[in-house]
């Protein structure tokens, strides 16, 4: 296949592994459940999550939408998309860039798992910035990050390269708090994977 190195080709990327993808998520030991538990458990019942890089909806958006949550997903892959429409039938699932998509209304969780990272780092703050609009005051989001300081290389996916981008902790952790985010929890997700970080924090009253 061919390399698929430039952030805005990642949605092709995804398109081209869809399937095994999908099944590789359905049936892996589900690491973010205990995050995602601990994300949700202040929120009311019924309340709105935004799953920004949805992929094909397992077993992220899935586990949302059985917990009763009203979901929204958004991805750049059509292919993903149509398979997570499979997945939660009940989920209402958008095609678009998360630096650019209207969304019309706000949330009480926002989950970017594994996909923040594929963008360039220079636009990781204006993101957050998007992220605290898109969300109610002391509200929360569960974000996942490179923990390394590199501004662009590739890594391949059952042969599809695929971009990511990174800043150090430190700079990251100043980005959010410049965002108007207060850290709830910091943790390295996976040592193996250049300091996988997932953060859970809150947004501000203000």
């Amino acid at each position: 296949m061919n390399p698929t190195t430039g952030a805005d080709s990642v949605g092709q990327g995804y398109d081209s592994i869809a399937e095994v993808w999908q099944r590789s998520r359905a049936g892996d030991a589900f690491r973010e459940r205990g995050l995602l538990d601990r994300l949700v458990a202040p929120l009311p019942p019924g309340a709105r999550i935004l799953d920004l890089g949805c992929g094909g909806g397992e077993p992220i958006a899935r586990h949302l939408a059985t917990l009763g949550f009203d979901l929204t997903g958004v991805d750049l892959s059509p292919r993903l998309l149509a398979l997570a429409r499979q997945a939660v039938p009940g989920g209402r699932f958008v095609q678009g860039d998360m630096r650019t998509i209207h969304l019309d209304q706000q949330f009480d969780a926002i989950v970017a798992w594994d996909s923040v990272f594929h963008l360039p780092r220079r636009d990781h703050g204006p993101l957050f910035r998007r992220f605290r609009e898109w969300l109610g005051p002391q509200r929360r989001l569960l974000l996942s990050i490179g923990g390394s300081d590199e501004a662009g290389f590739t890594s391949e996916m059952w042969g599809v390269s695929f971009f990511y981008s990174g800043h150090a902790p430190d700079r990251a952790r100043a980005l959010l708090a410049e965002a108007g985010f207060r850290i709830e929890h910091w943790g390295i997700d996976d040592p193996t994977s250049r300091g996988h970080v997932a953060i859970i924090a809150v947004r501000d009253a203000g």
